[in-house]
């Protein structure tokens, strides 16, 4: 007997097993990729980041970078340029004197590479650690300079790191909440680890990240100060940071006696020593400006005319003294002068010692015919006498002309910078036609004055700005040329001659046709006659146009008046910046 058998059936079992088979091969294919490529995709976060070869420095936030600094003996030394960079930008380097000088509002500091004796507002001070030069390199004493600067300093062996946090570093505090948390180099899963924190380690935090909607992410600094990423699910945040930087101030020798706003300031030329039995009242005057001390040579060596019987007079009749300063006027002295650290030393430590032997309020200084390429050298000078006027008590003031393109007058002064400086900047607010102007016109215009005060306070604050006024003016000859002389596009000879006020009276008062109009233009009157067959014009400084000068103190809220000079004015004119003051209004 025959049993018939269906392997039809069978075939389909088997093809079913197959194709089950293929699918779950097939998925777990698939797992394996999606395993493989999480694990690719994660595996970056596992790796170990490299934090830095040699010590890094991490300045507040900033990563700055590696090679910047050197621990050396218990010291930190820092690169000059990177002082610069990072913590002052005033730090004044001299090549050619190897000498790093800081200055702070109480300080100058001056260091000479591989000397331990540093001067400290002029006085010498014992350094363990100088100044010193590594392979071209030059390095500053980072701990030294701690106590100068608002900024805390510190070092960290475990990941060599000097961190540095100054006074405008502020950030938010946090801890961690739990062992074993990755610092990451970027803000992702995927981030390579710089180091594993633990529960309760501080963290300071960016503000920015922290306030960032769009980022889960935030950026830390460890305690040991590495810096990183974290995710804000294990940071708990527990304030603001406000970094210890807490720095030591130097109390003043005296301290210096302020003037109620508005100032009247008038220069005395003083190359003769004035009869002050002589000087008539001068109502409004606050402060009296001597022209006693001169830059003599290119050493740097001052040339002293100063006068105590003039300073006891200026005490009785209440009048603060602030003895003005020149350049003798000459670019290449004044060149010489500046550009040496040494000699802007030497200038400061006279001026110093001159301001206690004469017992003076202040110093007023007069820089000028100086090419603009001296621009920041002027600026230096002025930022290291600064801290020494502070220290002594006394009022530093500083005359700039109104802007120009002049290379050896508008051109020379970084008003802004010096405004910054000093307690007050003087606007030299004349010689707008100068003694050898090519064409005659007004020693200052009234919209020329305008325009400059508009100019000058773009740079300068109003509570700072003097506005000089000139006590004088110019008689201008001019004289017809034949045509065979004529120069150019000038047929004219123009010359001038300055004169006070009560002189120009006495000019006009000797001619006979005399013609007085109102100049539109420069809004002062203007006095014109012939005499020989030459024509004499004079825009005169008088009760009129001095009204108008002071005016513009009200309606600028300025600091005050500087007049050049005393012995110009007729005595009216004192009695009108008294009374036109009176209307100020801070």
């Amino acid at each position: 007997m025959y049993r018939k058998v269906n392997t039809q059936g069978h075939e389909v079992k088997q093809s079913s097993k197959r194709n089950w088979r293929l699918i779950i091969g097939i998925i777990i294919f698939f797992l394996l990729i999606v395993v493989i490529g999480v694990f690719i995709y994660i595996l970056p976060g596992f790796q170990q980041a490299n934090w830095g070869e040699s010590t890094v420095l991490v300045v507040g936030m900033e990563r700055a970078g590696e090679g910047l600094v050197e621990v050396d003996e218990g010291e930190i030394y820092i690169k000059l340029e990177s002082m610069q960079e990072y913590i002052d930008p005033g730090l004044f380097w001299d090549e050619s004197e190897k000498t790093a000088i800081i200055t702070t509002e109480d300080r100058l500091v001056h260091m000479q590479s591989e000397d331990q004796t540093a001067h400290i507002n002029l006085r010498p001070v014992e350094m363990e650690f100088p100044l010193r030069e590594t392979e071209g390199y030059f390095y500053i004493p980072l701990l030294f300079g701690e106590e100068f600067y608002a900024m805390n300093i510190n070092y960290h062996p475990p990941s060599d790191t000097v961190v540095i946090e100054r006074e405008e570093d502020n950030a938010i505090s946090g801890k961690v909440k739990q062992d074993s948390l990755r610092l990451r180099e970027k803000p992702s899963w995927r981030g390579p680890t710089l180091d594993i924190l633990n529960a309760e380690d501080e963290l300071i935090i960016t503000t920015g990240s922290v306030e960032d909607e769009e980022s889960d992410w935030y950026f830390v600094r460890t305690e040991e100060g590495m810096l990183g990423f974290v995710h804000e699910r294990n940071v708990e945040l527990t304030g603001d940071h406000e970094p210890a930087t807490e720095r030591e101030e130097l109390p003043p020798k005296r301290e210096k006696t302020e003037i109620e706003h508005p100032i009247t300031l008038v220069w005395e030329f003083a190359y003769i020593s004035p009869d002050t039995s002589k000087i008539g009242e001068m109502e409004p005057v606050d402060v009296v400006s001597p022209t006693w001390f001169h830059v003599d040579d290119k050493e740097g060596n001052i040339r002293d005319i100063a006068d105590p019987a003039y300073v006891e007079w200026a005490r009785e009749r209440g009048y603060q003294v602030w003895a003005l300063v020149t350049n003798s006027f000459d670019p290449e002295l004044t060149a010489a002068v500046l550009t040496s650290s040494s000699k802007r030393k030497h200038i400061i430590n006279q001026l110093v010692t001159l301001a206690n032997e004469y017992n003076l309020d202040g110093i007023n200084i007069d820089f000028e015919n100086f090419h603009y390429d001296y621009r920041d050298y002027f600026t230096q000078f002025m930022r290291e006498l600064a801290p020494l006027c502070r220290e002594q008590g006394l009022v530093l003031s500083v005359d700039v002309t109104i802007k120009s393109l002049s290379e050896y007058y508008g051109l020379s002064y970084d008003r802004e910078a010096l405004a910054g400086l000093v307690d007050y900047v003087a606007l030299m607010a004349y010689d707008e036609h100068w003694g050898n102007s090519p064409v005659a016109g007004s020693v200052s215009s009234l919209p020329w004055v305008e325009k400059g005060i508009e100019l000058t306070l773009e740079e300068v604050p109003p509570e700072k700005l003097l506005l000089g006024v000139p006590f004088y003016t110019r008689l201008w000859e001019i004289e017809e040329v034949e045509e065979e002389e004529e120069e150019e596009e000038n047929d004219q000879k123009v010359s001038s001659n300055a004169y006070s006020m009560m002189r120009i009276d006495e000019i006009l008062s000797e001619q006979d046709d005399v013609e007085i109009e109102w100049d539109k233009e420069a809004k002062q009157n203007l006095a014109v006659y012939e005499d020989d067959d030459k024509t004499y014009k004079v825009w005169l400084e008088d009760e009129d146009s001095m009204r108008q000068r002071i005016e513009f103190i009200n309606e600028h809220n300025l600091a005050g008046v500087a007049a050049w000079r005393r012995g110009f004015e007729k005595p009216a004119i004192w009695k009108l910046i008294n009374e036109v003051l009176a209307d100020y209004e801070p």
